[in-house]
């Protein structure tokens, strides 16, 4: 899931990849694995949503993937909850955990076959135990991105995972060579490979832009609920933009300035960093470049 601007209606979109694969599943003669692969999309992202409405954020577009999906939901950046988008995250998976416990229970009543029971399992669990890879854009990747984003950031939480993304695509990518090598090879290894692949070089392109829509909605959202306070303490060459990747959700920031020996030069609060971050070209200067007399500077 991932934070969007406003919208109205909810368009549903099918990703190039989805479609190729239906049309060799269906070239093959697999109509109604297709027709089940499809249902267990929707109805994941469909709990995807159905949590993030529970939360009072509004759908703004679906994107139909192979493996799930990618719902883009309307919310304040500035109040994004780690909590919360791990909630929304995980329900896709769970979604497919309890879907597979339903085709037992069938399967055990004698209504669903060994054969389709086995299939429906099958697609489920993969589709649970993919999406739960910490990367993103994947449902694990966003989870991993919630959970660490209070320790590393939320900038630095998304370059990580996205970093995880390549490495898990090379991983995948390995055990489809291997299960070539053995004699069976596994299409949807590689499959699996290259879209996590070049989702993640795509994502690796926008997380700046996100993590700065993510800061000016911080900038711009009240500070009316108790915060934590996090301490940063950075060179004076240090760049904004680089400071502000460790900014992370529900804290209050200090940023401490240091001068070549390690001591205080100043101290600046988080609303006063924002303004400079936002000023013109404020992203790409030194935060020792600080206009005028530095707040709190120290005797």
């Amino acid at each position: 899931m991932a934070a969007g601007a406003a919208g109205k209606g909810m368009p549903i979109r099918v990703h190039p990849l989805f479609l190729f694969l239906v049309a060799l599943a269906v070239a093959a003669g697999l109509v109604w694995e297709v027709i089940v692969v499809f249902c267990v999309v929707v109805i994941h992202e469909l709990a995807h949503i159905a949590v993030a409405r529970a939360f009072g954020y509004r759908i703004r577009e679906l994107t139909l993937l192979p493996f799930g999906g990618v719902a883009i939901i309307e919310g304040e950046p500035g109040a994004w909850s780690p909590g919360r988008e791990v909630w929304i995250a995980a329900a896709g998976p769970l979604a497919n955990g309890i879907l597979t416990g339903v085709a037992l229970v069938l399967y055990s009543a004698q209504i669903w076959s060994e054969g389709f029971a086995a299939f429906f399992v099958r697609v489920n669990l993969t589709m649970m135990l993919f999406n739960l890879l910490p990367a993103l854009p994947l449902d694990g990747g966003r989870i991993w991105r919630a959970v660490s984003s209070r320790t590393f950031g939320y900038g630095r939480a998304g370059e990580l995972a996205v970093n995880s993304a390549f490495w898990c695509s090379g991983a995948l990518a390995t055990l489809g060579a291997g299960t070539a090598i053995w004699g069976a090879p596994h299409v949807g290894m590689w499959a699996l490979a290259g879209f996590l692949a070049i989702s993640a070089r795509q994502i690796r392109r926008e997380i700046p832009y996100e993590a700065a829509r993510w800061l000016y909605g911080l900038k711009k959202a009240p500070k009316s609920e108790p915060r934590a306070v996090r301490p940063l303490a950075v060179h004076r060459h240090m760049r904004a933009g680089e400071i502000a990747r460790y900014f992370a959700p529900e804290a209050f920031h200090l940023i401490a300035v240091l001068d070549d020996e390690g001591k205080i030069i100043f101290i600046i609060e988080e609303q006063e960093f924002l303004e400079f971050l936002f000023a013109p070209g404020g992203f790409g200067k030194a935060i020792g470049e600080w206009p005028g007399e530095p707040p709190n500077l120290s005797s």
